[in-house]
């Protein structure tokens, strides 16, 4: 399947799964990699953010293979969106899965790493309001050495950040190897495999999502597309620590993307059971 047929029916198949509802609506995931929306490519930063990759044509490892993005927040646990790797259509159980670290997918230096196994919240899909969009890709023992992996947000952290009233006046960063929209005119997609990075100000927060904008015309900053999903979000000047990872957006990538919260109770009941939380 070539990668522009992947990219439409992933992306159709779970706009019909999210439906019609005051939730996100189109489940800005699956397939593709490029410059991150209004973004720079990160280069040696953010050495901890991966590419996971699924060989869709049984043809070996490359650039093209790039599905998700995601975050090392142990040393053999990589996390991610539930929706890239619970689609039994395109990624059936037993599915393998590589996970790679290196800055640009097309580069002659590029590496991945063989997943040992990999889970996602039992709960996933079940309801819009609470879609327990998260997953853990297992990584061998040593096969991370030199990476730091990134830390997990504290119990309520962005309920605190609100109760301050200081979550409005934040930044946020955005780091995925997924596409660039187009910003006018029929949306386009294009690819570069490069991890990258930019940022998107704050719109709003409900219990299990966080919500930012990303309408660059109206903002001058930047946002996440195809591939970015299960990528990490980090408050600016803060990039150690991640508060929520990708899961939704407008089709066209223009608008609102919006993330699953990690400080929530439905996180931290899923994540609790494989890494030591703060």
């Amino acid at each position: 399947m070539k990668f522009a047929e992947r990219v439409l029916c992933v992306g159709l198949s779970l706009v019909l799964f999210v439906g019609c509802s005051d939730q996100p609506r189109h489940i800005s995931a699956p397939l593709s990699a490029s410059l991150i929306v209004n973004g720079q490519p990160t280069g040696s930063a953010y050495p901890n953010v991966g590419a996971l990759l699924f060989d869709w044509n049984s043809d070996g490892i490359t650039g093209d293979d790039e599905l998700c993005t995601g975050s090392l927040i142990s040393p053999t646990v990589f996390l991610t969106a539930a929706h890239c790797v619970a689609d039994p259509v395109f990624t059936p159980p037993g599915s393998q899965f590589y996970v790679s670290f290196s800055p640009d997918l097309y580069a002659r230096s590029f590496r991945y790493i063989k997943a040992t196994g990999y889970v996602f919240d039992p709960d996933y899909g079940h309801s819009e309001a609470s879609l327990h969009d998260l997953a853990l890709i297992f990584l061998p023992k040593g096969s991370t050495n030199g990476i730091t992996p990134l830390q997990l947000p504290t119990a309520g952290y962005l309920d605190q950040l609100k109760d301050q009233g200081i979550i409005n006046s934040l930044l946020f960063v955005n780091v995925g190897y997924g596409t660039s929209a187009t910003r006018t005119g029929k949306a386009e997609f294009p690819y570069d495999g490069k991890r990258s990075y930019s940022k998107a100000e704050f719109k709003s927060l409900q219990p299990t999502w966080l919500a930012l904008l990303i309408n660059t015309r109206s903002t001058g900053l930047g946002g996440d597309c195809y591939g970015d999903s299960g990528g990490p979000k980090f408050i600016d000047g803060n990039t150690r620590l991640i508060v929520a990872t990708v899961t939704t957006g407008d089709a066209n990538c223009r608008a609102t993307t919006v993330d699953w919260r990690l400080d929530t109770p439905e996180a931290r009941n899923f994540l609790g059971k494989y890494v030591t939380l703060p």
